[in-house]
């Protein structure tokens, strides 16, 4: 989208009061009155091609004024049909991975640091190291002992692991999580998978040493 257009069709959502069609943005915008300044943190170039995450419907028929008259007049310059995202599908993505993550965690021994305290040390200098049995972890979500974890396992692991509250017959978050711990693609999640994780999970954890800097203070001491 033009730089221009972007900054018209922000400004034509946010004269007045809150529509449904306002359209939001990260702290790398800047706005100025009405007047967009900057995108990305980076002054706004008018004739730049910038990428915008919305609704095609928010194009073409949507709150913005400046936007819908731009794409029915220039439909040729929407994104093919093709090259569309489902942004339900994106966010149940979303949402698994950081389920599949959670359950990881409550599944395996707790994370130390070298020193063999608790993970939210107070020291961020502290490197994490992480034990990690693929059969032990397997184990503790495969309930009939079969060799495969499966979306009803995954379900009922969102309720008994990290305390979900989850409707019986709604498995659509099981079913992401499913498919993002099936490594393989192959339908089932099994030790290979499991395999994978633990060979990888330690990068990941390294990237969150961060999280050594703010400890996890315990529910019954938090101050008032």
């Amino acid at each position: 989208m033009p730089g221009w257009l972007l900054a018209d069709g922000i400004t034509a959502t946010h004269a007045g009061d809150p529509i449904p069609g306002w359209v939001q943005y990260d702290d790398g915008v800047k706005q100025e009155g009405l007047v967009i300044t900057h995108v990305g943190g980076i002054e706004i170039e008018p004739d730049r091609i910038y990428r915008v995450a919305t609704k095609i419907s928010d194009l073409t028929n949507g709150q913005s004024k400046p936007w819908t008259e731009y794409y029915k007049e220039h439909p040729e310059c929407l994104p093919p049909k093709g090259a569309y995202v489902n942004l339900y599908s994106e966010l149940m993505a979303f949402f698994a991975k950081n389920m599949w993550r959670k359950i990881w965690e409550a599944i395996g021994p707790e994370a130390t640091t070298k020193n063999g305290s608790v993970i939210y040390s107070n020291d961020p200098t502290e490197l994490c190291t992480y034990d990690c049995d693929p059969s032990e972890r397997l184990e503790r979500l495969d309930l009939d002992q079969d060799g495969i974890v499966t979306v009803d396992e995954i379900h009922n692991a969102l309720r008994d692991v990290v305390g979900l509250s989850v409707d019986p017959t709604e498995k659509s978050l099981a079913e992401f999580v499913h498919s993002f711990a099936d490594t393989t693609g192959d339908g089932v999640v099994t030790l290979e998978d499991f395999e994978t994780f633990c060979e990888e999970m330690p990068a990941f954890y390294e990237s969150q040493k961060w999280r050594l800097a703010f400890p996890k203070v315990a529910a019954d001491s938090v101050a008032v």
